[in-house]
């Protein structure tokens, strides 16, 4: 008796949007970031994209959809990384873990500092004026650099040296506000989520889906295999967190407007 049993639909959905429709949005969400018409085509137009973090490890629990896609497109990748993460004494074991991270990521370009006024505090945040200085130190030595990436005015879980990333930033933005303007340098800000929304999935996926600014990844656990890298740091809340949370699968982002920040 021959088997009649019909497709399986929801899989066969499933299927065809994880390897045919989410990756032609992809596409089509990486061409409008970044103003191209063939992804397939010569990239040099879009120069170097730096992302500011704070301590090392930010790359792989906040940005590994974002990275992992940038890569993929073989898209010059440079991370700032502003401490050392030295608040319980492993600065330099989490330089040399950053930097194996960086070469299993194949980031020749990256720069983590360990300087007295931005160390790694859970309480205090930076002062601004001097986060505004290093990044105007990086890009004055890489002027190739087009797009600044780096955490919005939350800093994903309000972490004062986070949110310092992004005023910093803003500080720089004022200071150099002709020179960013005449390179129509671009900046976007990663999509704060507070811990119910990051973990249940649901806005962060919509947002995500509808976001003109956006990357995704469904190479399950590359997160966890990544941040294993950082023993210091790989506790059960890190695997939980590389594992669950939302940004080790999508990051969707709000562009900012240069011309709308006063000088």
């Amino acid at each position: 008796m021959s088997d009649k049993r019909g497709l399986n639909y929801p899989l066969v959905i499933i299927i065809l949007l994880i390897t045919i429709i989410i990756p032609q949005i992809q596409k089509y969400k990486f061409n409008q970031m970044f103003s191209l018409t063939d992804t397939n085509k010569d990239l040099s137009s879009i120069g170097s994209i730096l992302l500011i973090i704070a301590h090392p490890d930010d790359e792989i629990m906040f940005w590994t959809p974002t990275i992992s896609y940038l890569l993929s497109k073989k898209v010059n990748l440079k991370i700032l990384c502003l401490s050392n993460g030295n608040f319980n004494g492993l600065g330099e074991k989490r330089e040399i873990e950053f930097d194996n991270v960086s070469r299993e990521l194949n980031l020749s370009e990256n720069k983590i500092l360990n300087i007295s006024e931005l160390q790694d505090n859970i309480t205090i945040k930076w002062d601004q004026k001097k986060v505004a200085e290093v990044i105007n130190d990086f890009l004055n030595i890489n002027k190739d650099v087009k797009t600044i990436i780096t955490f919005d005015k939350n800093g994903v879980t309000k972490h004062p040296n986070h949110i310092s990333c992004f005023e910093g930033l803003i500080y720089y933005i004022k200071d150099n506000y002709d020179e960013l303007m005449k390179n129509n340098i671009q900046i976007y800000t990663l999509d704060s989520f507070n811990f119910l929304f990051q973990y249940t999935w649901v806005v962060p996926m919509i947002k995500n889906f509808v976001s003109k600014y956006s990357f995704n990844s469904y190479t399950f656990f590359k997160s966890y295999k990544l941040m294993r890298l950082y023993e210091t740091q790989f506790n059960l809340l890190r695997k939980a967190h590389t594992i669950f949370s939302s940004y080790s699968y999508f990051n969707s982002y709000t562009k900012i407007q240069i011309a709308d920040i006063q000088k």
